[in-house]
């Protein structure tokens, strides 16, 4: 929808990228250079853009030379941002030769190691259709749900996602066990399962994610309710909230093999007891028609499940 919109709305996509560009770069001739245009060119497309809109979309520092984007201005970026990208995902997928299926399969992707399983079916469309590529994108569930509803994704993998069934979508075979990443140093290290009882005991310091909150099963492991833990902050992608591990700052409640816990390591991951698994499901809208490439996709992944 928004790229049709792009079209009928009489802003051109060039001058979108051009304002990305210096929204990007927050520098009006650095963006020039990149863009290859001149300054006093540039300026002035930003200029009728910000009369069409009737808004201003940054603040001039006149210090540092620096564009910064105002409220109206990153919320125009957000839109500027889907329409270029659903443009492009567009332009991709009418490229396709007759001879030759080409194209780019766009996925959005929750942490999991589940993904192997889509890798190994894009590995072997790859072995007859060369010409196939793969774009992804991570993000927690609210995010890919969006981009998959606004057409930026062929496809979503999701974990535990309770709304699945407004979509068409196929349960993977492997599913995600949660647990608790904490340093090897970390008392509750020696334990060979995580109770909610050590947590309280040790009244240890948790990241949860933003997932795992809207996870019935894992509140219902908690008790119903989280008030008497040690909540000490949240995540939506597990790298950064693990460096908080690594220090022995806090300990994450996730999902089994998104972390190193190898020898070198300084983290060990330690189940839930009792376990909680989480599906995966990957899906896909049913109202879209899917590319030459997304279809190949789909039918090498169906062939497994």
């Amino acid at each position: 929808m928004l790229f049709f919109c792009a079209i009928l709305f009489p802003m051109e996509l060039r001058v979108l990228k051009y304002f990305i560009t210096i929204a990007d770069e927050q520098n009006m001739s650095r963006a020039a250079e990149i863009i290859h245009i001149t300054q006093p060119t540039l300026s002035r497309q930003i200029m009728e853009l910000e009369e069409e809109l009737g808004v201003r979309l940054f603040e001039r520092n006149r210090q540092n030379r620096k564009f910064i984007l105002t409220d109206e201005g990153v919320r125009f970026y957000n839109y500027a941002v889907q329409i270029t990208e659903l443009s492009e995902k567009t332009v991709q997928e009418f490229k396709t030769s007759r001879s030759q299926v080409s194209g780019r399969i766009y996925i959005g992707a929750g942490e999991t190691k589940a993904l192997s399983e889509l890798a190994v079916a894009f590995k072997k469309i790859r072995e007859n259709h060369p010409k196939i590529e793969v774009n992804l994108f991570s993000g927690d569930a609210g995010i890919i749900c969006e981009r998959l509803d606004r057409g930026l994704c062929d496809f979503a993998l999701f974990i535990g996602f309770k709304n699945v069934e407004k979509y068409n979508h196929l349960t993977l075979l492997q599913k995600d066990r949660w647990g608790l990443l904490t340093h090897k140093d970390n008392p509750l290290a020696k334990y060979d399962c995580i109770k909610k009882e050590n947590l309280l005991e040790h009244y240890e310091p948790l990241f949860l994610s933003e997932q795992a909150t809207k996870h019935g099963e894992l509140l219902h492991w908690f008790g119903g309710s989280m008030e008497k833990y040690n909540i000490t902050g949240s995540y939506n992608l597990i790298y950064n909230a693990s460096i908080f591990a690594r220090e022995n700052i806090a300990s994450c409640i996730t999902l089994e093999g998104l972390s190193d816990i190898s020898s070198e390591s300084q983290l060990c991951f330690v189940p839930l007891e009792p376990a909680i698994y989480s599906d995966i499901y990957l899906a896909w809208k049913k109202d879209r028609e899917l590319s030459a490439a997304a279809k190949i996709f789909l039918d090498k992944v169906k062939e497994k499940f």
